[in-house]
């Protein structure tokens, strides 16, 4: 198997949606949300695009998938929590801290579009964790919306250089959030 086409079919075979994300994760990190294209991928990931679009149908569809992989890293920090609070605590700074991770992660979850149709069954697995602790679904998801808002809020005041520095000539743009995040949440749970 020394023909070139060959070995790239190999590599082309070889990729998964984990593979897929780290790749497009670094290209975030290195180029920003605007640098983020299906061929730049496929060259970062040394395949051709057709076998990336084997896996991803189109760049909405890859921005969805690493919206959702925030999520999920975000609310990785949620597990064991004690109670409404801590959970909805853990949630914004769970966020917070992967949304600090990547260049441009608050616009990527900006721009994104959902994954799954928005249906009962998703609501209720959404609002599960919370109703554990009496919340209705309705209840748990606008906890959950108003935490993510914030937080999603602060992540683009802080990506937006300019913004950023207008701010924090006024005040501490991370204080206020620490400060913040807790007075939201200790209102949802009352």
């Amino acid at each position: 198997m020394s023909n070139p086409r060959d070995m790239a079919r190999l590599r082309d075979i070889s990729i998964d949606r984990e593979t897929i994300l780290r790749a497009a994760f670094g290209l975030l990190d290195e180029t920003g949300l605007d640098g983020i294209t299906m061929r730049a991928l496929a060259a970062r990931l040394s395949v051709q695009a057709p076998a990336l679009y084997w896996h991803v149908k189109d760049k909405a569809e890859l921005i969805a998938m690493m919206a959702q992989d925030l999520y999920l890293r975000g609310r990785e920090e949620c597990r064991g929590s004690a109670d409404a609070r801590s959970w909805l605590l853990a949630l914004g700074q769970g966020l917070r801290r992967v949304l600090t991770g990547h260049r441009d992660a608050g616009r990527l979850l900006a721009i994104a579009r959902p994954l799954t149709p928005a249906d009962a069954a998703l609501a209720e697995r959404m609002a599960a964790p919370l109703g554990v602790f009496g919340f209705s679904v309705a209840r748990a998801l606008e906890a959950q919306a108003a935490v993510l808002s914030l937080t999603l809020g602060w992540a683009l005041y802080r990506e937006n250089a300019a913004m950023a520095e207008h701010l924090l000539r006024m005040f501490d743009l991370d204080a206020s959030y620490e400060k913040g995040l807790p007075l939201l949440v200790d209102g949802l749970v009352a």
